[in-house]
């Protein structure tokens, strides 16, 4: 990729075609931030992990809609710890070469919204969050330079419906199939989530008896 040119970006930014400590945003280090603050229980970001690793569901998402914090608080987090911009998608007049420089289908997985284009740098509005991996992948199939703003679920999928009018339908019809997949892991036993799960017990017995052998021993009976 590029490395240090700048060009105009939304509401008078500066962009460049990377973005410093972007390699940093995943959901196992947003995980980690949202359980050092305490603003989500440990049992239910186990279960929002545990959701995208077998089921695809975006960590993110699930906590918004879940209902276990809120799309504005939790965006707050990523642009403080990320060091990214806030923006509302709906506030910004999208060009037409930004619709068409990524594949819709692209789009609506990832609930993006494209803002501008300049030269091969695509400026995007994120559902709050999007690993860096997911980030990665869409630079090199596209041959492009991903600049990243973090935005609000809701308001993403608003735009995208007044964007695309078969948006409403694709989200149809990913619902169906994420519930006839569950249906079939239900079905299964899915023995590769209780196998997934596993590990955490594995490594929860492996810290206690850690502890016991770190413990010091108990003072002989007189």
């Amino acid at each position: 990729m590029a490395g240090s040119v700048l060009k105009a970006g939304p509401a008078g930014c500066r962009c460049t075609t990377t973005v410093k400590g972007i390699e940093k945003i995943t959901s196992v280090r947003l995980a980690e931030i949202l359980s050092e603050r305490a603003a989500v229980a440990s049992e239910v970001i186990t279960d929002a992990l545990y959701a995208q690793d077998r089921h695809g569901e975006p960590f993110v998402q699930v906590l918004v809609g879940g209902g276990h914090i809120t799309e504005w608080d939790l965006a707050k987090i990523v642009t403080e710890n990320f060091s990214l911009p806030f923006l509302m998608a709906g506030n910004y007049q999208i060009s037409d070469a930004a619709k068409s420089r990524l594949p819709k289908e692209v789009l609506f997985q990832h609930t993006l919204v494209p803002l501008d284009v300049f030269d091969d740098i695509v400026c995007v509005v994120m559902p709050v969050m999007l690993a860096f991996d997911d980030i990665a992948r869409i630079q090199k199939d596209h041959k492009c330079d991903v600049f990243p703003y973090v935005g609000l679920v809701s308001e993403n999928k608003k735009v995208l419906t007044d964007l695309f009018k078969d948006y409403p339908q694709w989200v149809e019809q990913d619902r169906l199939r994420r519930e006839e997949g569950a249906k079939k892991r239900a079905q299964g036993g899915d023995k590769k989530g209780g196998d997934w799960m596993s590990i955490f017990d594995a490594g929860d017995q492996a810290i206690q008896e850690t502890m016991k052998k770190k413990a010091p021993p108990s003072p002989p009976k007189k």
